[in-house]
């Protein structure tokens, strides 16, 4: 199991076009999340609607993005993958200042939505990061 794993995360670091198709999906998928579902139901999770519609507005801009890559580069992808990086990394911290502003609001249902974003995502930019680094030296 362990090492299937390991295998997946090696091809995954040296095939930047699934790295950014992957990122994709993530973005769409939270995008849907926090639009479709977790601001229709804002008295469940605690995060204000209007703080859910900025954070899916940025998640659909990476989204925008991460296919873009994908679709259109097809060569030179160390500074698309540091842009992508980046900013993940910056959506990253809003939620995390989003989470804290209204952390009295939040209900468990809302923190264990956002605490897991957080980790999935802080494990998509790692990935990102060590794919990065290997085409560096490749």
């Amino acid at each position: 199991m362990l090492n299937r794993k390991q295998n997946f995360l090696n091809r995954l670091k040296t095939n930047q076009k699934r790295i950014f198709l992957i990122d994709a999906f993530g973005a769409l998928l939270t995008t849907i999340l926090l639009f479709g579902i977790l601001a229709q139901l804002e008295q469940y999770f605690g995060m204000p609607k209007n703080t859910l519609y900025l954070l899916s507005g940025i998640a659909f801009c990476l989204f925008i993005y991460s296919i873009s890559c994908h679709i259109l580069i097809k060569s030179n992808w160390k500074p698309f993958l540091r842009i992508l990086i980046i900013c993940n990394l910056l959506y990253l911290l809003v939620s995390l200042v989003m989470i804290i502003k209204h952390s009295e609001k939040l209900t468990e249902l809302g923190w264990t939505y956002f605490i897991l974003e957080l980790i999935v995502i802080g494990i998509i930019v790692i990935v990102e990061y060590k794919s990065y680094l290997n085409q560096v030296t490749n």
